[in-house]
């Protein structure tokens, strides 16, 4: 594949993907599109290529890069997303631009109040454009070439996909190198199925579950100090003084913690 544009969108996408919507309401997208799909009877009109490969979306992007048939060194940022997630017209346009003038290391879109969520930190604070936070979930991650030269090892850590975002939090801590931008909101549209979810049947068919390789992760990085948003280094709404949002913006952000802990904007099932 020969890159058209500055930056790249890989889609592992199924059949109920929202891919072809996504790619039909930006049609000036600065990005191409790669659907990498695990499916039957792939959609090829609405990507620039489709290739299979890989038990989940990591694995398979790295299936994908190693076996050198996608030249993602050639793109300045490339976003990893699953196919449930749904942006409004032209946003991932508008998300590219952002992490690139920002010039972001690993980020990623804020969820919008009410879909689904599994980490508060993720959904959106209405104060800042970027949000410095420890941690990125690996359901929409931008990455810099850099980062994802630097990680592109840890892709393949899980099964299940889970605990690949905490290696990145503690590989990264410390280092204010991740971001949420909060200037684009997208939907999560389907909560985890951790039953009957196909890359969870997959998993256990593997002899794993996504709880066991997370609490596996956790002890192979041990030193990660937990999720959530920084002290500082956030860049607020022109509109809002630095002053002003540093303490408005834990408060929202306590808020929004608080609620979540009562069952709002949960993607994740409850444990028995």
């Amino acid at each position: 594949m020969t890159p058209q544009r500055p930056y790249l969108v890989v889609f592992r996408a199924g059949l109920q993907s929202l891919h072809p919507r996504i790619v039909a309401e930006d049609p000036s997208r600065n990005w191409d599109c790669v659907v990498n799909w695990w499916g039957v009877e792939p959609d090829h009109a609405s990507a620039d290529v489709v290739l299979p490969g890989g038990i989940n979306k990591p694995d398979g992007f790295y299936h994908l890069a190693t076996q050198n048939l996608i030249a993602w060194r050639s793109y300045d940022y490339i976003l990893l997303l699953d196919d449930d997630v749904y942006f409004s017209p032209g946003d991932i346009s508008r998300l590219f631009t952002i992490a690139h003038e920002h010039a972001t290391y690993l980020a990623q879109p804020a969820l919008r109040w009410g879909t689904y969520a599994s980490h508060p930190v993720t959904l959106w604070n209405p104060l800042c454009k970027l949000r410095a936070t420890s941690f990125v979930e690996v359901m929409a991650p931008v990455f810099s070439r850099a980062a994802l030269e630097y990680l592109l090892e840890t892709l393949t850590l899980t099964k299940s996909t889970w605990g690949i975002d905490w290696a990145w939090s503690a590989l990264l801590a410390n280092q204010q190198r991740i971001q949420v931008i909060d200037a684009v909101r997208v939907d999560h549209t389907k909560p985890v199925n951790l039953k009957a979810g196909p890359l969870y049947q997959l998993s256990r068919s593997l002899g794993t579950d996504a709880r066991s390789e997370l609490e596996a992760i956790k002890r192979r990085f041990p030193t990660f100090g937990g999720i959530g948003t920084h002290r500082d280094g956030h860049t607020f709404r022109a509109c809002i003084p630095p002053w002003a949002g540093l303490w408005l913006m834990r408060l929202i952000d306590k808020a929004i913690r608080y609620a979540h802990a009562r069952g709002w904007s949960s993607a994740l099932p409850r444990r028995p």
